[in-house]
């Protein structure tokens, strides 16, 4: 009678604690909510219900990111693979025996033509192309092409370039998708983000990746950017220098892995949490003409707490003198430049207010290494 006595008194100790576990972890919760509400007296309603619904829901950024990464700011070339590649240049050039020679004109083909096969091999990309080229020998080699979406066939011999010691077609190619982006960070085991938003197509879908290249890539130029046109950063690709791979491009950016750890890959930089990120100085890291990476002043105005995966979580200014002399502040091309806060990634910078172009957006790191 006793132990039973005992065992019902056990019994109700423990439904008391298990019903009033809830009632202390939603009191704990409302405090971190009404912290964060009181963050920005400009925030919005929008933000300011996700907050408190995150009493309800969960807030996924109380999970402390534990890692550390090797910062990015370097251009890389980057490139979708699609069906075919675009001709949008012929070039002659020195062949071996003194000559100026371009194979790709005596094969007849021209500006517009999409090269689908070469020498029995399906083309997804430039750099295929110059593989095979590369390859060749200096034999003759089939070549199928679209000419205003009739199918046409021809040969072709690749000549060995004097200058650059390598068997050449005498054409430029555009990928199906392609541009210049920054380097966000490079993870320990090789993968990579970059851009901080999505390779889009002319309509401004994004674009569907089954694969994709990144390449060596020069900054040759800069057209600075201003009040109602955004400015950009001029760049050329080394197809000859492939460096990695893409495998997934939506709406937080491109990621890919590295063939090998790039060689200023030197030092780790701790990622911060979304809840350590704060308005105030900060600084960007990018490559501009000089082609060297350097690191720029900018503000962080605003920093939206964010419960859920979402782009746009700060708005940035850019405050360094030398950047705005250069670049006007934010142009294209500078897309994917780590955003650095007392010594921690916190973000990248991802888009430009046309309006202003020392103001943009920026994502925050954290969603960007979930990929």
């Amino acid at each position: 009678m006793r132990k039973s006595i005992l065992l019902l008194y056990v019994v109700i100790f423990l439904l008391q604690i298990i019903l009033c576990v809830p009632f202390i972890y939603a009191e704990a919760e409302s405090e971190t909510v009404a912290t964060e509400v009181n963050v920005s007296a400009n925030q919005g309603v929008d933000d300011i219900l996700n907050d408190f619904g995150s009493l309800f829901w969960g807030n996924n950024s109380t999970a402390k990111i534990d890692e550390e990464v090797y910062l990015g700011g370097y251009p890389l070339g980057i490139t979708i693979d699609g069906d075919g590649v675009t001709v949008i240049g012929l070039n002659e050039f020195v062949a071996q025996d003194g000559s100026l020679c371009c194979p790709a004109l005596l094969a007849g083909i021209e500006i517009n033509d999409v090269i689908v096969e070469f020498n029995g091999r399906k083309i997804y990309g430039s750099a295929k192309l110059s593989e095979i080229a590369e390859q060749s020998a200096g034999q003759e080699l089939s070549l199928k092409f679209l000419r205003d979406g009739e199918m046409k066939e021809t040969t072709i011999t690749p000549q060995k370039d004097l200058t650059a010691g390598q068997y050449r077609l005498g054409l430029w190619t555009r990928d199906s998708s392609s541009g210049i982006g920054t380097l966000t960070y490079v993870r320990k085991n090789l993968k990579f983000g970059s851009l901080g938003h999505p390779i889009t197509d002319p309509k401004g879908s994004i674009v569907s990746c089954k694969n994709g290249g990144v390449f060596g890539c020069t900054i040759d130029g800069i057209e600075k950017g201003q009040k109602g046109a955004a400015g950009e950063l001029k760049g050329s690709f080394c197809f000859d220098k492939r460096t990695g791979n893409i495998y997934a491009n939506n709406k937080f950016g491109a990621f890919g892995s590295f063939n090998n750890l790039p060689q200023f890959c030197t030092e780790l930089t701790p990622v911060a949490d979304i809840s350590e990120v704060t308005p105030g100085k900060a600084q960007i890291y990018c490559t501009l003409d000089d082609n060297e990476r350097k690191c720029y002043d900018i503000e962080i105005v605003k920093a939206t707490p964010q419960n859920s995966r979402d782009d746009k979580g700060m708005i940035i200014h850019v405050t360094d003198k030398e950047l705005l002399s250069k670049t006007g502040g934010i142009v294209q091309g500078m897309s994917g430049s780590p955003i650095v806060q007392n010594g921690k990634l916190v973000g990248a910078v991802t888009h430009v207010f046309v309006n202003d172009p020392t103001r943009g957006y920026g994502i925050y790191a954290k969603w960007m290494l979930t990929n």
